[in-house]
C-alpha cells in the first residue's frame, strides 16, 4: 500500500540534586565512560550533550506550537523557543551559542561568521520562579533568532546552554534551518512479512525536484529520514533514481525500513492531584508528591485508541506546575522473561538510559519498579532492554499498533564552496 503523508514546495558540568535537602552539587565534568553516551542506537545526535540531574522539562519549538518540530525557514521570520527547568535554583545567567553541523552531525568546522550574523554567543537572563516548593524551581525561556543573533545558513544545528561563570556547556538540543528549496514529495509505502516480529514496516521515498544549482545530484544531494523526532536514529537513503529529468528520488531499501508499529505509552499527569487513566494512586504527603501508575503489561494495551504520540513532552507552563515522583511498574509475561537490565524513558529524562532509570525487580510481585521525577504534563514513555550496547525498545512494546508514526524528511546539499551540508528541504507528516 502506497500512501502519500505530505509534500512542499519550493566539555560539561554535571550536575547533582538531592530533593530531601533540596541542594546542588556541581560536579566539574561530565563522565564520558557513562553508558548514556555509549548506546549506539540512542536517540541522541552525535554531539549532542546531556544536562544534568537538576535541569528538568527541556523543550525546543517553533512558533506558538509546542508540538512543532525544532525548525525554521531561513529568512522566514521563524522564532523558536528554549524552555528549562532548574531544580533547586536561584535566578542567574546563563550562556547560549549555536553550532553549525553536516547532515550526519558531525562538525562542519565552519567559521561562526559563515553561519551566524551578530554576536557568537548569547544571555538568557533571569528566570521565573515557581510558586511551589519541594522542590522549587526556576523557568527560563529564550527565543531566536533575535536582534543579538541572526543565523545566514541552513543546516543541522545544536543550540548549547553554557554556564555563565565557568562556559562549560551544561546541555545542547538539536535544530534545522532549512532554505524551502525546491519541490519535494515524500510517500510511504507498506510493507508486510520483512520480519516476522513485527506485522507492518514503513518504507519512506522521496522525489525531489531539485534547484538548478545542483550540479551534479547523485554526489551533492543527501536524503535522511526520521521516525518520531529520534534524530539520532536518522536514517540515510540507501537506494537512488535518477532516471526522470531534473529529479532526484531517494528511499530506503526494504532492510532499513522502519518498523510501523514503534507503540509509546501514555502519561497524563496535567494535574497529577486529580489522577488520570495511567494512575492508581496519589499520595501527596510525601516529598515530592508520589504518583502510582497501573501495571503496565508487555503485549497488552487496555487501552487500545489510535493516537498521536507526544514524544518531546509538553510539560505545563505554570508557576504551579509541581515536579512529582511518577513510579512505573512493569510485569513480563513468562515467555519474555529475561536477565538483561530493564529501562523506562521518555522526554522527562530526555529518552537517555541511564542507572537513574533502571528498573528494579521485585520478587514479591513479580513485576518490575522503576521512578522519574517528572513535571505536570503529557509525555509518552516506553520502556527498554539493553544488550550488546544497543537498545531494544521494540521487545516490550503493548500489543495493538495504537500510535501514528510521525516521519520527517530531509534533503541536503553538499556546498563545494564551505564544504559543508546545507539544507534545503525538510517537512514532516504523520502516517495516516
Amino acid at each position: 500500500m502506497i500512501m502519500r503523508i505530505f509534500s512542499t514546495l519550493a566539555s560539561s558540568c554535571l550536575l547533582l540534586f538531592t530533593f530531601t535537602t533540596c541542594s546542588v552539587e556541581r560536579v566539574s565534568h561530565v563522565d564520558m565512560d557513562d553508558e548514556r553516551y555509549q548506546l549506539d542506537n540512542s536517540p541522541m545526535v552525535q554531539g549532542q550533550v546531556l544536562p544534568p540531574d537538576n535541569i528538568k522539562s527541556i523543550q525546543l519549538y517553533r512558533g506558538e506550537g509546542k508540538d512543532n518540530l525544532p525548525s525554521m525557514e531561513l529568512g522566514s521570520g521563524d522564532v523558536l523557543t528554549l524552555r528549562f527547568d532548574e531544580l533547586g535554583g536561584t535566578s542567574r545567567l546563563f550562556r547560549v551559542r549555536v553550532r553549525h553541523r553536516n547532515a550526519d552531525w558531525s562538525d562542519s568546522h565552519l567559521m561562526t561568521d559563515f553561519y551566524l550574523r551578530g554576536y557568537r554567543e548569547d544571555l538568557i537572563e533571569g528566570g521565573r520562579p515557581s510558586s511551589v516548593q519541594d522542590p522549587h524551581y526556576m523557568h527560563y525561556e529564550y527565543q531566536f533568532p533575535n536582534q543579538n543573533m541572526q543565523l545566514r545558513l541552513s543546516g543541522n544545528y545544536l543550540l548549547e546552554v553554557l554556564e555563565y561563570e565557568t562556559s562549560n556547556v551544561l546541555f545542547s538540543v538539536p535544530f534545522f534551518v532549512h532554505e524551502n528549496a525546491g519541490r519535494m514529495e515524500v510517500t510511504l509505502e507498506e510493507i508486510y512479512g520483512l520480519d516476522a516480529r513485527y506485522v507492518v514496516h514503513h518504507q519512506p521515498f522521496v522525489r525531489f525536484g531539485y534547484p538548478s544549482y545542483v550540479i551534479s545530484p547523485v554526489t551533492d544531494l543527501s536524503v535522511y529520514f526520521a521516525q518520531n523526532r529520534f534524530w539520532g536514529r536518522a536514517r540515510q537513503a540507501d537506494e537512488l533514481d535518477m532516471s526522470e529529468s531534473g529529479v532526484f528520488r531517494a528511499y530506503l531499501s526494504r532492510p532499513e525500513s522502519f518498523v510501523g508499529v514503534y507503540e509509546f505509552r501514555p502519561l497524563d499527569i496535567r494535574r497529577y492531584d486529580a489522577g488520570g487513566p495511567e494512575v492508581v494512586e496519589v499520595r501527596s504527603g510525601t516529598i515530592p508528591p508520589q504518583v502510582w501508575l497501573f501495571r503496565d503489561v508487555v503485549n497488552l494495551d487496555v487501552n487500545p485508541r489510535r493516537r498521536t504520540p507526544v514524544t518531546h513532552g509538553i510539560p505545563r507552563d505554570d508557576r504551579r506546575a509541581r515536579y512529582v515522583d511518577v513510579r512505573f511498574e512493569l510485569e513480563l509475561p513468562e515467555r519474555e522473561a529475561t536477565d538483561l537490565p530493564v529501562y523506562v524513558y521518555g522526554p522527562f529524562n530526555n529518552w537517555t538510559i541511564d542507572e537513574e532509570n533502571r528498573m528494579e525487580y521485585q520478587s514479591s510481585t513479580d513485576s518490575y519498579l522503576g521512578r522519574a521525577i517528572i513535571k505536570e504534563g503529557e509525555y509518552d514513555y516506553k520502556y527498554a532492554l539493553v544488550e550488546r550496547g544497543r537498545i531494544d525498545d521494540l521487545r516490550l512494546d503493548a500489543s495493538f499498533a495504537s500510535t501514528a508514526q510521525e516521519y520527517a524528511a530531509m534533503v541536503y546539499f553538499w556546498d563545494p564552496g564551505l564544504q559543508a551540508d546545507r539544507l534545503l528541504q525538510l517537512n514532516s507528516g504523520r502516517a495516516r
